[in-house]
């Protein structure tokens, strides 16, 4: 992977920044003579339902996002219209750039990168990209305003799309370095009865990453879930959930499982 080429590359791509048309089709030459064949087996493999797809290494994909987000950075007024263009070329690449473009965005232009994510958020069709969005696009802004994300995480994890439930609990991974509220765990504990496993995952998996700032709390909540639980996926979650708990508190979890 020769990194300086696909950097000047991206650049001369964004040249083209004023005409969408032209942009797309030097985005889409660039990405077909950056197929990977082992990239295709593992998207195959890995990501059902990926949609339409080259065949690009995510590492290729970061560096071309990582050019994105200088420009739009530098340029935040022509943000919105750009990562559009980007989004709406609709293969699993670009929407993966797309998403980590918007990376250090979130901090300093919150609103950008909140618009642009309701925008895309209607298209997810698969984990990959519902995850990309979240973690990229979502979890910086909570760092520095959790108070605008809140409310719209809780109006995403009542969706009756099973990938906008699952981004709406990704969302809440920024968590992991701000203090939570009960009202976090209000929704966690609505979206661990969902009826789709990729939303029930998407909440273990954030209740390990939160654990670290918030030890307590995750503990109590899952004491409360465990002696309140009568099914196998609510236990599988509670279980799951708990490995970043100290011991202590695991066994005392697992005894009220009993």
């Amino acid at each position: 992977m020769d990194k300086a080429y696909i950097q000047n590359r991206a650049k001369v791509i964004l040249a083209r920044a004023d005409s969408p048309q032209a942009f797309t089709e030097e985005l889409q030459a660039l990405l077909r003579t950056l197929v990977d064949k082992e990239a295709t087996r593992n998207y195959q493999r890995i990501i059902p339902n990926t949609g339409r797809f080259y065949g690009v290494p995510k590492s290729i994909l970061w560096i071309i996002a990582a050019e994105i987000g200088k420009f739009i950075q530098k340029e935040p007024e022509r943000a919105s219209e750009l990562l559009k263009v980007v989004w709406t070329e609709g293969s699993f690449e670009a929407k993966q750039i797309a998403g980590k473009s918007l990376e250090k965005l979130g901090p300093k232009y919150p609103r950008v990168c909140l618009d642009f994510v309701s925008l895309a958020v209607p298209d997810l069709d698969n984990w990959s990209v519902c995850d990309c969005l979240a973690m990229y696009g979502v979890e910086p802004v909570v760092y520095a305003h959790p108070e605008l994300v809140l409310p719209l995480s809780e109006k995403w994890i009542q969706s009756t799309d099973k990938w906008v439930r699952r981004f709406g609990v990704v969302t809440l991974l920024g968590y992991k370095k701000v203090q939570a509220t009960e009202k976090i765990f209000e929704l966690l504990a609505k979206a661990m009865g969902d009826k789709e496993n990729d939303v029930r995952k998407a909440v273990s998996w954030i209740l390990r990453e939160i654990t670290k700032a918030n030890p307590d709390m995750v503990a109590e909540f899952l004491m409360k879930q465990a002696q309140a639980c009568r099914n196998k996926n609510t236990r599988r979650i509670i279980e799951d959930g708990m490995k970043k708990l100290n011991a202590n508190d695991r066994r005392r979890i697992l005894g009220l499982l009993e």
